[in-house]
């Protein structure tokens, strides 16, 4: 696979992995457990992408928008 494919190949797979992210706790109350889980989950993401800096940008926007949405 060349750099290219791999690169298109993170891109596809974090934005997914966000969007899922997002759906996940988007519309739920912000309490503890809610914090705990996505911060959880949150790591998980960022572990199975080797904490490539692409997927921590993009994992930190969706993570912002929910606590907008939690304001």
């Amino acid at each position: 696979m060349t750099r290219s494919e791999e690169q298109a190949a993170l891109a596809k797979g974090v934005w997914c992995d966000s969007y899922n992210f997002y759906l996940k706790y988007h519309g739920r109350p912000a309490d503890q457990q809610f914090w705990s889980e996505a911060t959880e989950d949150f790591r998980e993401i960022m572990k199975k992408y080797e904490g490539a800096a692409a997927c921590g940008r993009i994992m930190l926007a969706a993570f912002s928008l929910l606590e907008e949405e939690n304001r």
